[in-house]
């Protein structure tokens, strides 16, 4: 075999690039959302007058969302399609996301983290899905 056979083979057709794009850019910003959060607890300590237990709270409440948001759009995906899904998860996360600009007391908090974590849980697994699916296996890992 020729190397450009060879570098033909192992380039990545457009769908790939725009799957993998996509998933890193999800899983990249939930992860930097997730980090904020942890930055900005002092303030939201601060700011609500609200107890260290009850700011930690917003952390458990997220991962609460992830786990729903994983197993219910995970059996969505399959049964509608992991792209249509996957672009709902999207809007939800970034809108419950934004929506914390808004939140005035610790209640409207844990409601828009939960709501941001339904999104992202749905992320990961319809992301890692639709990768999964877009690669040979034997290019996978």
């Amino acid at each position: 075999m020729n190397k450009q056979a060879t570098h033909s083979q192992q380039s990545m057709s457009s769908y790939q690039k725009k799957v993998l794009a996509s998933s890193s850019a999800g899983l990249g910003l939930e992860s930097m959302d997730i980090m904020f959060l942890t930055f900005a607890l002092t303030s939201i300590i601060a700011d609500l007058n609200v107890s260290g237990a009850a700011a930690g709270l917003i952390s458990s409440i997220t991962n609460v969302g992830m786990l729903l948001g994983g197993v219910t759009f995970g059996i969505l995906a399959d049964r509608f399609g992991r792209i249509k899904i996957f672009t709902y998860t999207i809007l939800i996360f970034a809108f419950a996301t934004g929506a914390m600009y808004f939140a005035s007391n610790i209640y409207l908090v844990y409601l828009f983290r939960f709501l941001s974590g339904i999104g992202a849980g749905g992320e990961y697994g319809i992301g890692m899905a639709i990768v999964a699916e877009a690669f040979p296996k034997e290019k996978l890992g």
